[in-house]
């Protein structure tokens, strides 16, 4: 049995914000909805929620191409309230399907998500995202884990 144990963080480590980033090339992203929501936590009470919603359009709009005017940054940076705990719920809701209707063709693209605090990395991942349902992605820090 392994055992992983999480780095102890001092009071004023413990409050150096959380930062998320949220990278996605895929160029069609402007086809999904991008909301993140979530709380941060000192001591099991909840200091902070999070919300950042970023609607393209409503869902079921059926878009042909991107609305004018319209444009998103390849990269969101967020940075949240600091504390020992934090709780995110990224959700990437499609409002318009694929270009193609061979569901085979519409390949998933990739979305990278990175939780920092401070110069600790604590979540990184390239999550796939089926273009025909989107995702919702939970991320939760402090994790205790054993295998």
């Amino acid at each position: 049995m392994t055992k992983f144990y999480a780095k102890t963080y001092n009071f004023f480590e413990r409050m150096q914000p959380f930062k998320l980033t949220v990278e996605c090339n895929f160029v069609e992203f402007w086809r999904y909805n991008l909301i993140i929501s979530g709380a941060t936590y000192l001591s099991g009470e909840q200091v902070a929620f999070i919300k950042h919603v970023d609607e393209v359009a409503p869902v079921g709009s059926n878009l042909a191409e991107t609305p004018q005017g319209y444009s998103r940054s390849p990269k969101l940076e967020l940075e949240f309230e600091g504390g020992d705990a934090i709780t995110l719920y990224i959700y990437v809701l499609p409002h318009t399907m694929p270009r193609t209707r061979i569901t085979n063709e519409a390949k998933p693209f990739e979305l990278h998500t990175t939780l920092r605090r401070g110069s600790d990395v604590l979540y990184n991942r390239r999550h796939s995202i089926a273009q025909w349902v989107g995702d919702n992605i939970e991320i939760k820090f402090p994790i205790e884990a054993t295998l």
